[in-house]
């Protein structure tokens, strides 16, 4: 009999995936719906998934797949980076800037074939992160929007399409009415969220 140590990730239930992406649907909510206004702990839940998923990631290249180790990691790694994000405030700001202009910059030029493409993505979240610095309530709320309805939008995918369709999209296998049903979607939800912080005031919640 297998111990939990020797649990593998390929081993995980097919049937306790749906769970997982509705709760990272519900997280994407809670970003695109009220993320200036808890932006405190948005800051410090970002920077917890994060680093979290890239110590997660490491230490299960490491290990195989060990699922007790990598939720360890991912646990260490995960307060490490709220704790970064959280109390280096201003860092913490420019990097949902960055984060959430990224995501609107990659959806918009991530397919183009030229070879300044990438360098555009980049720049272009590079200026959003500064601009988050100086105009922080609207590139927050908007940032905020964008990120959590991009989260929304793919984890509510994977739930109607099944795990397959992240292979599809890492490969850019989408039939092209996919690709603008996936944009129409997330540019809507971006509408509605950022519309719902700007008109509930968007404040942040005090510490």
């Amino acid at each position: 009999m297998e111990t939990l140590q020797e649990f593998r990730l390929d081993q995980l239930p097919a049937e306790q995936l749906p769970m997982l992406f509705a709760v990272a649907a519900g997280v994407g909510l809670l970003y695109c719906f009220a993320g200036y206004r808890l932006f405190k702990f948005i800051l410090g839940l970002t920077g917890f998934l994060l680093a979290g998923a890239v110590a997660a990631a490491l230490v299960g290249w490491l290990s195989l797949g060990n699922l007790v180790a990598m939720g360890g990691a991912a646990l260490i790694g995960g307060l490490c980076g709220a704790f970064a994000l959280f109390f280096l405030y201003k860092t913490g700001v420019f990097f949902l800037g960055f984060l959430g202009t990224l995501v609107v910059a990659y959806n918009m030029l991530g397919g183009r074939p030229e070879p300044w493409a990438p360098w555009a993505v980049l720049g272009a979240a590079f200026v959003g992160g500064l601009l988050a610095i100086g105009l922080e309530r609207i590139v927050m709320t908007l940032a905020t929007a964008a990120i959590g309805a991009w989260i929304t939008t793919l984890a509510g995918a994977l739930l109607v399409k099944g795990v397959g369709f992240a292979d599809q999209l890492a490969e850019r296998d989408l039939s092209e009415q996919g690709q603008w049903g996936l944009l129409a979607a997330w540019g809507g939800i971006s509408l509605v969220g950022a519309l719902f912080q700007f008109a509930t005031g968007g404040k942040k919640k005090k510490a």
